[in-house]
Protein backbone atom coordinates (compact mmCIF):
# COMPACT_ATOMS: atom_id res chain seq x y z
CA UNK A 1 0.00 0.00 0.00
CA UNK A 2 1.50 3.35 -0.65
CA UNK A 3 1.76 6.01 1.83
CA UNK A 4 -0.43 9.37 1.69
CA UNK A 5 1.43 12.77 2.65
CA UNK A 6 -0.11 14.78 4.93
CA UNK A 7 0.83 18.14 6.76
CA UNK A 8 0.74 19.30 10.31
CA UNK A 9 1.10 22.52 11.73
CA UNK A 10 2.86 23.09 14.71
CA UNK A 11 4.87 25.84 16.59
CA UNK A 12 8.39 26.37 15.43
CA UNK A 13 9.45 25.56 19.61
CA UNK A 14 6.96 22.47 19.10
CA UNK A 15 8.66 21.49 15.83
CA UNK A 16 12.49 21.65 16.83
CA UNK A 17 11.66 19.37 19.75
CA UNK A 18 9.84 16.82 17.62
CA UNK A 19 13.05 16.44 15.27
CA UNK A 20 15.45 16.62 18.33
CA UNK A 21 12.94 13.32 19.95
CA UNK A 22 13.08 11.56 16.30
CA UNK A 23 17.00 12.26 15.79
CA UNK A 24 17.42 10.99 19.51
CA UNK A 25 15.11 8.31 18.87
CA UNK A 26 17.17 7.53 15.56
CA UNK A 27 14.19 7.98 13.57
CA UNK A 28 13.29 10.34 10.52
CA UNK A 29 10.58 13.09 11.50
CA UNK A 30 7.63 11.06 9.88
CA UNK A 31 8.19 7.22 11.58
CA UNK A 32 8.82 8.97 14.40
CA UNK A 33 5.76 10.83 14.57
CA UNK A 34 3.86 7.89 13.04
CA UNK A 35 4.78 5.87 15.90
CA UNK A 36 3.51 8.35 18.32
CA UNK A 37 0.31 8.79 16.84
CA UNK A 38 0.01 4.80 16.89
CA UNK A 39 0.74 4.88 20.16
CA UNK A 40 -1.26 7.31 21.32
CA UNK A 41 -4.08 5.45 19.04
CA UNK A 42 -3.52 2.32 21.17
CA UNK A 43 -4.09 4.14 24.66
CA UNK A 44 -7.52 5.82 23.08
CA UNK A 45 -8.00 2.59 22.06
CA UNK A 46 -7.92 0.91 25.44
CA UNK A 47 -9.18 3.79 27.31
CA UNK A 48 -12.29 3.12 25.21
CA UNK A 49 -12.15 -1.28 26.05
CA UNK A 50 -11.73 -0.38 29.68
CA UNK A 51 -14.72 2.15 29.56
CA UNK A 52 -16.84 0.89 26.83
CA UNK A 53 -19.53 -0.90 29.94
CA UNK A 54 -19.72 2.11 32.45
CA UNK A 55 -20.47 4.11 28.73
CA UNK A 56 -23.04 1.97 28.05
CA UNK A 57 -24.71 2.03 31.55
CA UNK A 58 -24.56 5.68 31.37
CA UNK A 59 -26.16 5.57 28.35
CA UNK A 60 -29.34 3.61 29.48
CA UNK A 61 -29.37 5.45 32.25
CA UNK A 62 -29.92 8.50 30.81
CA UNK A 63 -32.18 7.20 28.28
CA UNK A 64 -34.07 5.82 31.32
CA UNK A 65 -33.97 9.34 32.91
CA UNK A 66 -35.48 11.34 30.04
CA UNK A 67 -38.73 9.16 30.57
CA UNK A 68 -39.15 10.30 34.85
CA UNK A 69 -41.20 13.40 35.44
CA UNK A 70 -39.99 16.16 36.72
CA UNK A 71 -40.59 16.87 40.18
CA UNK A 72 -42.20 20.05 41.53
CA UNK A 73 -39.83 22.38 42.99
CA UNK A 74 -41.02 23.39 46.58
CA UNK A 75 -41.95 26.64 47.30
CA UNK A 76 -39.28 28.93 49.31
CA UNK A 77 -41.74 29.36 52.38
CA UNK A 78 -42.12 25.17 52.07
CA UNK A 79 -38.24 25.10 52.40
CA UNK A 80 -37.14 24.90 56.52
CA UNK A 81 -35.16 27.77 57.74
CA UNK A 82 -31.83 26.52 57.23
CA UNK A 83 -32.66 25.94 53.60
CA UNK A 84 -33.77 29.56 53.43
CA UNK A 85 -30.84 30.72 54.73
CA UNK A 86 -28.91 29.02 52.27
CA UNK A 87 -30.96 30.07 49.44
CA UNK A 88 -30.22 33.35 50.45
CA UNK A 89 -26.46 32.91 50.49
CA UNK A 90 -26.72 31.40 47.40
CA UNK A 91 -28.29 34.79 45.92
CA UNK A 92 -26.03 36.89 47.44
CA UNK A 93 -23.17 35.37 46.48
CA UNK A 94 -24.47 34.68 42.69
CA UNK A 95 -26.24 38.31 42.36
CA UNK A 96 -24.79 40.45 44.96
CA UNK A 97 -28.26 40.73 46.29
CA UNK A 98 -29.95 38.89 49.48
CA UNK A 99 -33.57 39.57 48.10
CA UNK A 100 -36.00 37.15 49.01
CA UNK A 101 -38.10 38.56 45.96
CA UNK A 102 -36.19 37.06 43.56
CA UNK A 103 -36.25 33.19 45.31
Amino acid sequence: MANIRFTISTASDVQASIRMHAETAGMDVSAYMIAAAVAQMARDDAATAAFAALDARNRTALEDAADLPEADLPSFDALTTDNQALVHRVLASALGSDAASVA
